[in-house]
């Protein structure tokens, strides 16, 4: 039956890697890949924004699989994920093909990579789409624990850092790929990009917030409970970004990355900060800020928690804001860590007890990692295994004028549910994460 299964996944695979290529073929936009272990969701979308200035623009939008990719070239939605929904889709691949002739002069493939092996790494990607432009982000422990198998060595630092050289190869394909007459734009403050930048066939455009010689370097960040801002240089040239909310500091690449992508179109500098401040937004789930219960602030960063640097440095965030206003965090598992979970699950632990007042703990590895040291530390927390053992928690912990941050992997959490029950304004629910009656069920489904 699995042998089955297989053989008709790689069927429809190939057969929507096909159809996205033909229509990719039809319409002949320049592509552009993003790629990185966080911030590419971020990254793509803040891109589309300023190049909708002076373009006609189509992106992922957080499709970036090997199936998610190919059905949005061609304009197809999932309904139920079913086998009913992928024989409708297996229909209307030809179809679309056929009527769907939207012109876009641009296409941003968010591109994301599971495992070493297709066909969920890049090398699979490049076959659906090759961009002409790409943006690496930067590299960190993601989805370890596909990548754990190829490593033989018992010592926790140094398997860490031959897993990090097997993601950091996966990643750096999209680079390698990129032709002569092509570009990278590339965070050299990571050290596994910034060795291969100066060996690649395209052109790079470095991003530094600590080398000067950078084509873009960030001089200084500042963010408040009001505002978030940024001062960068760019070929002598000095320049401010400010943003009208809160943001964590390693939001600048964010910004930066899509800056000098649109700059290097022919979007000018000034043209794009102007863009974004004028317009700013993130997909739900990613930094939103809303009003909760007992006039609490919320920031729903729940649409996932893969890894310890990004969620480290939202921590740092809300320490910074906080004041003396207390700071809850309700932080569920980061998955897929591998032989490397223990160790992730300890340095959160302890950032938490440098950075808040309180956490609610939610899923078995921070309950087997993080509440040990958390106790030791005599940090004030609640650990649960699922999300319904916490909610009259989460609800009941709540006082006047906490800042909450709610963050967790997706898989089998769904935190958004502990937003939901924080909301002051119930309509705020239809802007959160995974709307729509597929995620509805899923919710439905987990305890």
């Amino acid at each position: 039956m699995n042998k089955i299964k297989r053989a008709l996944s790689s069927f429809v695979l190939f057969y929507l890697r096909f159809f996205a290529k033909a229509q990719l073929k039809k319409i002949r936009p320049i592509i552009i890949g993003v790629a990185g272990s966080s911030g590419k969701s971020s990254t793509t979308s803040l891109s589309a924004q300023i190049l909708s200035s002076k373009f006609k623009v189509k992106y992922s939008a957080g499709k970036n699989s090997e199936s998610g990719i190919p059905l949005d070239i061609l304009g197809i939605e999932m309904k139920n994920y079913g086998y009913l929904d992928w024989f409708r889709v297996i229909l209307l691949a030809p179809f679309k093909l056929l009527t769907n002739w939207q012109k876009y002069q641009i296409y941003i493939a968010e591109m994301g990579i599971d495992s070493p092996f297709p066909p969920k790494n890049m090398t699979y990607l490049l076959k659906i789409v090759r961009p002409k432009i790409g943006i690496l982000t930067n590299i960190s422990i993601e989805h370890s624990q596909y990548f754990d198998p190829l490593v033989n060595e018992p010592n926790e630092e140094k398997r860490k850092e031959k897993i990090l050289d097997l993601i950091g190869n996966e990643e750096l394909n999209l680079i390698r790929a990129i032709p002569k007459d092509g570009f990278s734009i590339l965070n050299i403050d990571d050290t596994r990009i910034r060795e291969i930048h100066r060996n690649i066939l395209s052109t790079p455009i470095t991003i530094s917030g600590t080398d000067p010689t950078a084509d873009y370097f960030i001089e200084n960040e500042e963010s408040d409970i009001s505002k978030f801002e940024i001062k960068f240089t760019h070929k002598n040239n000095a320049y401010n970004l400010k943003i009208k909310r809160p943001l964590p500091t390693f939001f600048s690449y964010s910004f930066l990355f899509p800056i000098a992508l649109s700059h290097a179109l022919g979007v000018p500098i000034e043209e794009g900060i102007k863009v974004l401040e004028e317009n700013f937004y993130l997909p739900p789930g990613r930094m939103s800020i809303f009003e909760g219960i007992n006039d609490s602030l919320i920031i729903d960063s729940s649409y996932n928690n893969a890894t310890i640097e990004p969620i480290s440095g939202i921590l740092d965030f809300m320490a910074k804001i906080g004041k003396k206003r207390r700071k809850v965090a309700v932080i569920g598992d980061m998955r897929e860590q591998g032989s490397l979970s223990k160790i992730q699950h300890e340095l959160l632990a302890e950032k938490i007890s440098q950075t808040v007042n309180l956490a609610i703990l939610i899923g078995p590895m921070l309950q087997n990692f993080s509440v040990p040291i958390l106790e030791e530390a005599d940090f004030p927390h609640f650990s649960f295994l699922t999300f319904s053992d916490a909610e009259k928690r989460i609800k009941s912990t709540v006082k006047k004028g906490d800042i909450v941050l709610v963050k967790g992997s997706q898989n089998t959490l769904f935190l958004e549910r502990a937003v939901e029950i924080l909301l002051k304004d119930k309509d705020n629910i239809k802007s959160l994460p995974r709307r729509g009656p597929f995620w509805d069920r899923r919710r439905a489904k987990t305890p």
